[in-house]
């Protein structure tokens, strides 16, 4: 009960932070163009206190959220490649459906470019520690990880209702990706596999792709811009490759040999 509670209290103060934030930050009068200003501040206002968050709650039930597990290094470089196959492979469907197009691209800079990567890390690892740094670890306490991850996973995705997530496929693609990223924490014992394939695919889907948002192009600019257009199944919508069925299929081929090999090995308990 005391896992439980403890639990839910975690999930609605993140709801609170990620569905208030915005209209706060937005009354607050801090933002005033878009661009990088804008989405830095926009981010960091909403990420940064849900890290404090997660620490805190860490320290109150005895969670070492930011724990990064066994051999970070090669860890983190693992969930890189893992996240950006996955991506790879959903952009790849998308482009076999027809609905991949070059965008009207933006100039290039390397400062912008950089000044985002820096955020999307913060933002990913914001994500990563308050569900698989602190909750899940706290789940498992009390029901074992092969519970705490699909249970996780599914509060990582409701959180996202909190944010303004409508369609049932950008959920299910949502709750894939958390029993992904779920995994990979329990298989390394830690955040660090998790926050690189959550910052490979982000980080490749916004400034390496240009797909985040769609269509155009984030205020941090793009290596290369792509849009998604035509079949919104396909990600030709608002919430473009997000809400996409080759999404789906990227997260899946990356979910099914990792729950194939957790069963071979058991994963943290």
């Amino acid at each position: 009960m005391r896992v439980a509670t403890a639990a839910a209290a975690g999930l609605a103060m993140a709801a609170l932070v990620v569905g208030l934030g915005p209209q706060l930050i937005a009354a607050s009068g801090l933002i005033g163009a878009d661009g990088v200003y804008g989405e830095t501040v926009f981010t960091l206002a909403i990420f940064v206190p849900l890290l404090v968050m997660a620490i805190v709650g860490g320290r109150l039930t005895g969670i070492a959220t930011l724990n990064l597990g066994k051999r970070p290094g090669v860890t983190l470089a693992q969930g890189a490649a893992i996240g950006l196959g996955g991506l790879l492979l959903a952009v790849g469907y998308a482009a076999i459906a027809g609905t991949l197009v070059r965008g009207a691209g933006a100039p290039l800079s390397v400062a912008s470019l950089v000044i985002g990567a820096v955020v999307v890390l913060v933002q990913v690892s914001a994500e990563e520690a308050y569900f698989r740094g602190w909750l899940q670890p706290l789940v498992a306490t009390a029901w074992g990880m092969r519970i705490a991850v699909p249970v996780v996973a599914i509060g990582f995705a409701l959180l996202h209702v909190a944010g303004g997530l409508r369609g049932p496929i950008e959920l299910l693609n949502l709750f894939v990706g958390g029993l992904v990223f779920g995994i990979l924490a329990a298989r390394g014992a830690g955040l660090a596999g998790a926050i690189g394939a959550h910052l490979a695919w982000n980080g490749a889907e916004q400034l390496g792709f240009g797909l985040d948002p769609n269509p155009g192009i984030g205020g941090y600019g793009a290596l290369v811009d792509y849009d998604l257009v035509g079949k919104a199944l396909w990600g030709g919508s608002d919430a473009g490759l997000n809400a996409s069925v080759a999404m789906t299929i990227g997260l899946l081929s990356l979910l099914v040999p990792l729950v194939l090999l957790s069963r071979r090995r058991p994963t943290q308990s």
